[in-house]
């Protein structure tokens, strides 16, 4: 809705945990015509604004009523020096109608908030795409029960991986793009499961491409990265940066939490769960594989209740942390763009395998990659991430 302001008068300004720095000199102009941007200038005096970060409060003082402008055109600055914001009421949604409203920044001290070491996470969707937020749990273990359906279509639940290393790991297949070991120096969260049609209806509003839909405990099929994370984005890792309209995005914005698709490390890190073997059971032939996941080979076994195809997420055996189908169902979308076998950025890193593939393509080291804007791959779906630090 927008914003009809119409007189700005500039109140107390505060500082906060911040001794030796202040903010003075605080203007807002609205544009004009009026657009829904607020220009906000304001000058910082001071050098010590060193993990600091700007709050801007406004304040209807007709009703009293406050408000917490969030949406910036860019980041507000905190070093010394005259700085200026624009602030989209639109993006904000605030529907705030005033004839004088006053304006207050703050220069807050930034406290890097406590790790949790919780084995598992949980993101309940089942709020939908209209919820203002999506509550976040944590689990010591795995429930009573198991991770029964509701884990599968309207909760995400991610399961806490240690930083370690591993070397030594087998792959004849594809072995010039392979890694020749794998040091995870921080922890993080991925997907137990792969993110299923029902909970990617949850996070979006909508169910993709209905030719790949087959069913809520199903995995998402036939997504583009550009879906997920946004054209053009994250070319360096680590890349925070992606579109607010992408499901990443929108599950940033929804849970706080630092979500992102696992890099390609993070991705084998996990899903060897310590193994050296192409399997993550410990074994290295088809006969194994056929334990693990749905692929060419026992497409026809009908676990989880489908043949053929992709099947239920969690048919299979998980690895020994707790991890299912991290070999076939669906390939899965990495974070990292293809540069061991494309000398210039173009494609983006695929794992895992999926459920057409033949054996030696759904190995714990099998790479390949992908445009980040093709939407007609039917067998690459993708799985949660959640860095830590």
């Amino acid at each position: 809705m927008l914003v009809r302001i119409g007189l700005f008068s500039i109140g107390v300004l505060h500082l906060l945990s911040v001794s030796a720095a202040t903010v003075s000199d605080v203007t807002a102009r609205q544009r004009w015509p009026w657009n829904g941007l607020v220009d906000i200038d304001y000058t910082i005096t001071g050098d010590d604004t060193e993990n600091t970060a700007i709050a801007v409060k406004v304040t209807d003082t007709d009703t009293g009523k406050i408000y917490t402008p969030t949406n910036f055109l860019e980041v507000p600055p905190t070093a010394a020096g005259r700085h200026r914001i624009t602030w989209s009421t639109e993006a904000d949604k605030l529907d705030l109608i005033a004839t004088n409203v006053v304006f207050e920044i703050s220069l807050l001290k930034y406290v890097t908030p406590p790790v949790r070491s919780d084995l598992y996470c949980v993101i309940d969707l089942s709020g939908g795409p209209e919820a203002e937020k999506w509550p976040v749990s944590y689990l010591s273990a795995v429930p009573e029960g198991g991770w029964t359906d509701e884990y599968k279509t309207t909760k995400l639940v991610l399961r806490r991986i240690e930083k370690g290393a591993v070397s030594g790991m087998e792959n004849p297949f594809n072995d010039t793009f392979r890694f020749e070991s794998i040091t995870n120096e921080s922890p993080y969260y991925i997907g137990v499961f792969e993110v299923t049609s029902a909970q990617f209806k949850l996070i979006t509003g909508n169910i993709g491409k209905t030719w790949a839909n087959y069913g809520d405990k199903r995995p998402q099929r036939a997504i583009t990265y550009d879906t997920l994370r946004g054209a053009g984005i994250g070319v360096e890792y680590p890349e925070t940066d992606v579109k607010e309209d992408s499901v990443i995005g929108i599950l940033k914005a929804k849970t706080s939490l630092s979500c992102e698709l696992p890099t390609e490390a993070q991705w084998e890190f996990a899903c060897r769960a310590g193994t050296t073997s192409l399997f993550n059971n410990g074994g290295s032939t088809e006969d194994d594989l056929k334990f693990l996941g749905r692929f060419f080979g026992n497409r026809d076994d009908y676990k989880g209740g489908f043949g053929v195809y992709v099947t239920t997420v969690g048919s299979y055996q998980p690895n020994r942390w707790g991890l299912y189908d991290m070999h076939g169902n669906v390939e899965e979308w990495c974070l990292d763009w293809d540069v061991k076998r494309n000398q210039s950025p173009m494609w983006r890193v695929i794992r895992g395998g999926n459920y057409g593939d033949p054996y030696r393509y759904c190995t714990s080291g099998w790479r390949w990659g992908d445009t980040p804007d093709d939407d007609s791959l039917g067998c690459v779906g993708f799985r949660l991430c959640v860095n830590l630090m």
